[in-house]
């Protein structure tokens, strides 16, 4: 027999944008759960509103399956003695079984002889004695980084609850739940809704509540509020721009979406539009219209969460609110644009970026300087990667930075337009945080790449001068993303930097005594993770990490490890890789260092035929370095030449001669090989 299950924790409002993770989390948790106590069931869906998390378990088991416990007991020739009476061991085992007889056993045959077997057959609990130490433990085990208390217990969750449902079909399950006893009664809509609702049975949770103004699955009200937008904008004759991010908070601010247009003063449209936008979404969580162009309109589109019988006036106070905040960013869109913003640089004294490395000013000086070394090394206008390094952090000190964070950089591209700096000065400004975010957009312009780098690795360099690394734990000044940002500009934007160089360069700039090796592994560690991402394994990396070539040029490493990768596919590498390791693992026994090979103490062909074989390649390997990953793999298949001689020198050579002086001239045959390919990667380092 099977039901469905409905569970439903009715709170206060709900932290919106952590919801669409809490009840996809208590989903799985559930999930996980009733597998353990081997419970069946066809699927579990989640519903979650501003006041509520519930979900329905279809087609749920009324009960464990039965179970059959087994107990082995001693062998049947040690547990008789040689008067067919039972021994010690056979009656300690009874007693521990609550048995009497040998009789009440089984026997079982295995291959080491007759095994005295005590199979108990118990019957699976039912739901109702499951199910609440199930849902108890799916909702202890969600991440919530506060939880709240309420009331005189000790009690703790995201929000505090007043009701719980738990309903297998249309019967209660008693339960208890933060305090809260189980039944059958939730409520509606806050405003629209009759207030307390019965809900009949678990079928009927998503209908009975709808009649209540209630829509509870999430990507319902979604896909509703969606919808609505794309109405309003045809309307408006407009496009509705939707950011993902802020339909899901909307989503999980309202019940009952009823999506309304309203407008604001064109005269607004002369501050920067993304003034405008942010003011708009982060106070308000407005959707803005723009024209077909692109350009912005003066007009917006909130969610109430109420079909209003006078939805005029609540477009009206919609609109009355969203006024002075774009008064206030027109007022500080001025104001800041009344001083240059080099100005600011005075005032970037007094703000400290971290105790011991010192205020912004300093670190605006020092990713001045960082951005020229870049510069300079990349072929990039030196005093337009100066100029853009100092003025970078100018708009932490604006007004309108203050009012809106988020349009650091951003405002400063404005502001520098304005005082007439140069377009690639106030084009690097804007870009040089990006990427914000793993996979995130990359700055496009080369001044704006050689400040976002210099910015990233003035950073690293200082906290990790410091002895401040990131932790498991602890990362506040975003270092993992700092190093992956870099690592995808020199990657992606196929810079030739020399990393070591550059981070050498940047601990000069905050003190001498700061060492880079840690924060140079660290990178490296970066670089290892972000192929793992891409779905290239960590051998291909550890391989170029661990070749004769250090890993300076991250652009020229990505060409390698790729073409390893390539590599790895042809028919000839899984040979060539074991050699390397029969090689690796040869010269990890010996105490010799490398030595020249004397042609003149070859005894068999083979060792002769090696020697030319390995002579050739090394010319071939000599030719001139070209910049794509295609050099490397050309490189690869003439390595890959040399397998025939190599298997022909492991099959009829003993390196470890009784001769002492044969036997040092096959080490240093081997010594030759294995720097041949350390040249390129370390192969023996690649898993089968």
């Amino acid at each position: 027999m099977s039901n469905n299950l409905l569970f439903e924790l009715q709170t206060e409002e709900l932290p919106p944008k952590s919801l669409s993770q809490l009840i996809s989390q208590l989903v799985a948790n559930v999930r996980l759960e009733l597998n353990k106590v081997q419970i069946d069931f066809t699927d579990i869906r989640g519903f979650a509103t501003p006041r509520r998390l519930a979900l329905i378990v279809t087609d749920m088991a009324a009960r464990q399956p039965d179970q059959v416990l087994e107990r082995r007991g001693p062998a049947l020739q040690a547990a008789l003695d040689q008067d067919g009476e039972p021994t010690k061991a056979l009656g300690g085992f009874l007693r521990s079984c609550g048995l009497t007889d040998i009789s009440q056993l089984q026997q079982q045959e295995t291959p080491k002889g007759t095994w005295l077997v005590y199979e108990q057959h118990k019957a699976g609990a039912g739901v109702g004695e499951l199910i609440e130490a199930v849902i108890s433990q799916s909702l202890a085990n969600l991440p919530i980084d506060r939880k709240m208390r309420w009331g005189a217990t000790r009690t703790e969750f995201v929000r505090p609850v007043h009701s719980a449902i738990l309903l297998y079909g249309d019967e209660v399950l008693p339960a208890r739940f933060f305090d809260c006893d189980t039944g059958r009664v939730t409520l509606g809509h806050r405003f629209m809704g009759q207030g307390e609702t019965c809900i009949a049975s678990a079928n009927d949770y998503i209908e009975a509540l709808r009649a209540e103004y209630v829509i509870v699955d999430f990507e319902e009200r979604k896909s509703t509020i969606r919808q609505q937008l794309q109405a309003i904008a045809t309307q408006e004759n407009a496009s509705i721009v939707i950011d993902e991010n802020l339909l899901d908070e909307v989503t999980a601010l309202v019940e009952w979406p009823v999506a309304l247009s309203g407008g604001f003063d064109p005269a607004f449209l002369s501050v920067p539009e993304e003034a405008l936008i942010s003011a708009m979404k982060s106070h308000q969580r407005y959707f803005h219209l723009v024209d077909k162009a692109g350009k912005l309109l003066p007009r917006f589109v909130t969610v109430a969460n109420i079909r209003s019988t006078q939805p005029d006036t609540v477009i009206k106070g919609n609109e009355r609110v969203i006024s002075p905040r774009l008064s206030d960013a027109a007022f500080f869109f001025r104001r800041d644009q009344e001083s240059p913003l080099q100005s600011n640089l005075v005032r970037l004294e007094s703000i400290v970026f971290q105790a011991k490395l010192g205020t912004y000013r300093q670190k605006a000086q020092r990713i001045s300087a960082l951005a020229g070394f870049i510069a300079e090394q990349t072929g990039i206008d030196v005093s337009m990667a100066q100029r853009a390094g100092l003025l970078c952090k100018a708009d932490l000190v604006t007004g309108m930075v203050g009012e809106f964070p988020e349009l650091q950089g951003l405002m400063g591209s404005y502001y520098a337009r304005h005082d007439g700096e140069a377009l690639e000065v106030a084009e690097a400004i804007k870009e040089h945080y990006l990427p914000t975010f793993s996979g995130g957009e990359l700055p496009q312009s080369g001044v704006g790449q050689a400040v976002a780098i210099a910015d990233k690795l003035d950073t690293l360099t200082g906290l990790f001068g410091i002895g401040q690394p990131p932790t498991g734990s602890k990362d506040p000044f975003a270092l993992r993303r700092q190093a992956l940002g870099v690592i995808r500009i020199c990657i992606e934007s196929g810079w030739q930097l020399d990393v070591k160089a550059t981070l050498s360069f940047a601990a000069t700039q905050h003190n001498g005594d700061f060492g880079t090796e840690a924060v140079y592994d660290y990178m490296l560690d970066r670089l290892g993770s972000w192929y793992q991402d891409q779905g290239i394994p960590a051998d291909s990396f550890a391989a170029v990490r661990n070749s004769n070539i250090p890993v300076v040029d991250l652009r020229d490493c990505d060409f390698r490890v790729r073409a390893i990768q390539a590599f790895r596919q042809q028919p000839l590498a899984a040979s060539l890789v074991a050699a390397n390791k029969r090689v690796a693992n040869i010269l990890k026994k010996t105490n010799s260092q490398p030595a020249a090979v004397d042609p003149g103490l070859f005894i068999e062909a083979a060792e002769r035929q090696l020697h030319d074989a390995l002579g050739k390649a090394k010319i071939l390997l000599q030719a001139k370095h070209s910049d794509n990953q295609a050099f490397y793999e050309q490189q690869c298949l003439v390595l890959a030449g040399l397998q025939a001689e190599v298997d022909r020198y492991f099959d009829g050579v003993m390196v470890m001669a009784d001769d002492p002086a044969i036997r040092a001239n096959r080490i240093a045959m081997l010594y030759q090989m294995r720097e041949l390919f350390l040249g390129i990667a370390d192969f023996s380092l690649l898993q089968d």
